[in-house]
C-alpha cells in the first residue's frame, strides 16, 4: 500500500531530526577502488556533518585522495524501527582553529592534548543526496538540492 509522501519541507525537517546532535554513524570512504567503512562519532549543524579524527588516520588520507563519502545515521541506535538516513556527500579535511575549537568537547582529552593539538583535525561532509527511510512511510524518499523523489 502506498502511503503519503512527505513535502520537501517535511522531509527536510525529518532528516534534520535524525542527524541532530552527536550521533554514532557509519562512514564509508574509498581505499583505492574498494569501500572502507568504519564507525565514527559525528556532529551535525544543519545538513553539514562533522567528524573529529586524527590527522594521520586512514580516513583522512582516503578523503584527501577521493572526497566522495557515504554516511549512514540512525535517529536511535537502540530502535531498529527508527528512521535513518544515508548520505552521499563530498568531504574535506579541515584543520582551521575555528572549527577545531567549535567542535571540541572535554571527552576528547582522552585522545588529544587540546583543540590546538596538531594531530586533531575535522572532516566536514557536505551532503549531495540524502536518502530518508522510515517504516511508517513505506517508501524511501530522497532529498537533493534539486528536489525530492521516491526510490523503490
Amino acid at each position: 500500500m502506498k502511503r503519503r509522501l512527505l513535502t520537501r519541507s517535511e522531509l527536510k525537517q525529518r532528516i534534520l531530526e535524525v542527524i541532530a546532535g552527536r550521533k554514532l554513524a557509519c562512514l564509508a570512504t574509498l581505499a583505492g577502488k574498494k569501500p572502507w567503512v568504519r564507525l565514527v562519532m559525528c556532529h551535525s549543524e544543519g545538513f553539514n556533518i562533522y567528524i573529529c579524527t586524527f590527522r594521520n588516520s586512514r580516513k583522512v588520507s582516503q578523503v584527501m585522495k577521493n572526497p566522495d563519502v557515504h554516511l549512514a545515521i540512525s535517529r536511535d541506535i537502540n530502535d531498529l524501527g527508527a528512521p535513518y538516513v544515508q548520505i552521499a556527500g563530498r568531504a574535506k579535511v579541515r584543520h582551521d582553529k575555528k572549527i577545531r575549537y567549535k567542535l571540541w568537547v572535554d571527552f576528547m582529552k582522552k585522545y588529544y592534548s587540546g583543540p590546538d593539538d596538531p594531530g586533531y583535525v575535522v572532516i566536514e561532509v557536505k551532503p549531495e543526496l540524502i536518502e530518508y527511510q522510515n517504516t511508517e512511510l513505506g517508501e524511501t524518499q530522497v532529498y537533493t538540492k534539486k528536489g525530492i523523489y521516491v526510490t523503490g
